[in-house]
């Protein structure tokens, strides 16, 4: 049975609609942002930009005792593959995030001092899909420099 004429070219123009509807949500570059967050009982700083931690984020962070969190400050990235890219969020902290292709991204804390290297402090393995849904990853620490204070870096995924 032969088909119309037309038939082929309505096939072309579908698959060519539907290749416009599919790439530009696989091109869409993920993106994680990073937040350095102060967990202390002191008050804000004055002089600083500082900002509270919003509810959400605080509902995560509810476990720990502190009653202030403090947002340093926040940079979004986007996340590759194969090659990490370092984002540095003071001048002391940095993080890269890597996609490893499995699955999983690879989230690498490094402290920062003048004159030196990037310092590995601490490599995680999160789910790039928990990212993409919005579930947070928290790395932690104390602060070196004030007892009874600590600092988190808070990623989670953003479009």
């Amino acid at each position: 049975m032969q088909r119309p004429l037309g038939w082929t070219a309505l096939r072309r123009s579908l698959i060519i609609g539907l290749l416009f509807l599919v790439l530009p949500a696989a091109a869409e570059e993920f993106k994680v942002e990073a937040r350095l967050v102060w967990g202390t009982n002191q008050p804000k700083p004055a002089g600083t930009a500082f900002a509270p931690l919003d509810a959400l984020s605080r509902d995560k962070v509810r476990p720990f005792k502190w009653t202030n969190y403090w947002v340093v400050n926040t940079v979004t990235s986007p996340v590759p593959k194969g090659t990490p890219k370092l984002v540095t969020l003071s001048p002391k902290c940095a993080v890269d995030i890597n996609d490893l292709g499995n699955g999983n991204v690879e989230i690498r804390l490094f402290e920062l001092k003048e004159g030196a290297q990037p310092k590995l402090v601490k490599p995680v393995q999160h789910s790039l899909s928990a990212l993409k849904k919005g579930e947070f990853c928290i790395l932690a620490g104390d602060d070196k420099k004030v007892w009874d204070d600590a600092w988190f870096v808070i990623l989670t995924g953003r479009r």
